[in-house]
């Protein structure tokens, strides 16, 4: 067995949560579906970071991911290895690890010293952990997350691969319909993929699906290769059952189906609904795009308020849909500029979100509700478009006005709302009046003024009311999917408070980001 195929088989093998608890990571915040996630990204950054399992560092140090050599934090786990890789000048001290398992606990070890505190939070999507990596310099290269997204789906086809049954690598040989992977727990509301194998002379025809019994689902197509894939979502918790079957062939399979932290704790409770999304081939630039395929993900984006991908019932691919993607995939990796590649591949991380249950709608920001305190100043200036986001945006909006009122406006009826100004353009993108807010995860707030109203004015005028922004800042920081270090504000007061930070440009209005949610 080869290097890579090694990793890749002991990888495929790995309890992550197993190893979190060993190494020190808090593995009670980071749910099953992300610890997945995080083995596909990880495996993807290795075959990056290695060659695939070539590189000098590699061979020698079985070390995948260019791990430098941190003492005390590492001893125990590798040895020092001194030696010149093509990103040095000169040689330097790698960690070096007796075997493929000792790199898998080194490598998240090594993400348990002080630069990666916090790193449970940033597990929801590649791009999120990756960035994560990326600002506390794990690498230099500014395409480096990029880069690693565009591996995923080899390394999630290589784990796929690795979990399947070694009998069965021929499908020529299968008797009966099985199965080659599938989860046994998944949440409500979570689309999961299932793979299997049946005769391959059986292709082209369809396995019939019936879950607990009662309820048929829609069959699956059994390719050229005597392989099918399948996905689906359960809506109800509980001991859940699915029969396969086509001729005298079944197969049954067993889920527990649990109610999802998200749900059970998520404050801003998402309208979207999951949807399964069949793709046979990638959809967008560079894409296969299969008119079917096209159809399908221009159907849910447009379900999702993107309606400028144009008629949800044709394959008809233009602008309107490339610019849809990009906008759609710099929301789920939390970027606050346009930046995604514009393509669905099958089982990647936009086809995972697409039929999330939580999936970012594109709505209009929420309107003016004067007796809980919320004005949207947006909203009355004709003029300037800047009234759309995300609906977690606008969800977060209404918690934060809610908070607001509950906190401070019931015993100071005379203070100034929470007034917002700016989110993004109809259609996201790039606006002359930012650097930023082209994603719908970005606000502005008017500043609150000593006479009831607000905006108008800097923190260093007169009307300035510092005790109302502060009641605001507070407000705002409680929301959970506030992005901590992206609320500014120029107030030397409230920022030594650590309420906000100083940013050029801020010192009339608050402005605050949020991050995705975990996907459901």
């Amino acid at each position: 067995m080869g290097l890579l195929d090694d990793l890749i088989s002991k990888y495929a093998q790995t309890d992550l949560a197993a190893i979190f608890t060993k190494v020190g990571i808090k593995v009670e915040k980071i749910s099953e579906i992300n610890r997945q996630i995080l083995k596909e990204t990880t495996l993807a950054q290795w075959l990056l970071e290695s060659g695939r399992a070539t590189s000098e560092l590699a061979i020698k140090g079985n070390n995948f991911a260019g791990l430098k050599w941190r003492s005390p934090d590492m001893m125990g786990f590798a040895e020092p290895l001194k030696i010149k890789v093509p990103s040095e000048k000169e040689a330097v001290e790698f960690c070096q690890f007796i075997d493929v398992e000792a790199f898998i606990v080194g490598y998240w070890k090594f993400l348990t010293r002080s630069p990666y505190k916090g790193l449970e939070e940033h597990t929801n999507t590649p791009e999120n952990f990756l960035g994560f990596l990326r600002t506390k310099s794990f690498s230099t290269d500014p395409d480096y997350v990029s880069k690693v997204v565009r591996l995923l789906p080899e390394a999630q086809k290589l784990l796929t691969n690795t979990n399947s049954v070694a009998v069965l690598a021929s499908p020529t040989a299968v008797e009966q319909l099985q199965i080659l992977r599938a989860p046994q727990e998944v949440s409500v509301g979570q689309v999961f993929s299932m793979e299997g194998i049946a005769r391959l002379t059986d292709k082209g025809r369809t396995v019939s699906v019936m879950i607990d019994d009662r309820f048929p689902a829609s069959g699956v197509t059994i390719g050229e290769d005597g392989k099918w894939r399948y996905n689906f979502v359960f809506n109800q918790a509980g001991d859940r059952t699915m029969l396969l079957a086509i001729d005298d062939q079944s197969l049954e399979l067993k889920f527990k189906v649990i109610t999802g932290v998200s749900q059970q704790n998520e404050s801003t409770a998402s309208k979207t609904e999951a949807r399964v999304i069949q793709l046979t081939g990638s959809v967008g630039v560079g894409g296969v795009n299969k008119p079917q395929d096209v159809q399908a993900v221009k159907a849910r984006l447009h379900e999702l308020g993107y309606t400028w991908v144009g008629d949800p019932n044709t394959p008809s691919f233009d602008r309107g849909l490339y610019d849809a993607i990009r906008l759609f995939q710099s929301i789920i990796a939390g970027r606050s500029t346009i930046q995604g590649d514009g393509r669905v591949d099958v089982d990647g991380t936009t086809h995972r979100w697409l039929q999330a249950a939580n999936a970012p709608r594109w709505v209009l920001m929420p309107e003016s509700q004067p007796q809980n305190g919320f004005i949207n100043g947006e909203l009355a200036e004709t003029q300037d478009k800047h009234d759309f986001g995300t609906h977690w945006l606008a969800e977060t909006i209404l918690a934060i006005a809610q908070d607001y009122q509950n906190t401070y406006r019931n015993t100071r009826p005379d203070a100034a709302p929470f007034a917002i100004n700016d989110a993004s353009l109809p259609h996201g993108g790039d606006t002359p009046d930012h650097h930023g807010h082209e994603t719908g995860l970005m606000c502005d707030v008017f500043l609150p003024r000593k006479d009831g109203n607000f905006g108008g004015i800097s923190y260093t005028n007169a009307p300035y009311d510092r005790e109302a922004a502060r009641a605001i800042l507070q407000s705002i920081r409680k929301q959970k999917l506030v992005r901590g270090n992206a609320v500014f504000f120029n107030d030397p007061t409230l920022v030594g408070e650590g309420l906000c930070q100083p940013l050029s440009g801020h010192h009339h209005h608050i402005h605050f980001e949020i991050n995705p949610p975990a996907r459901s």
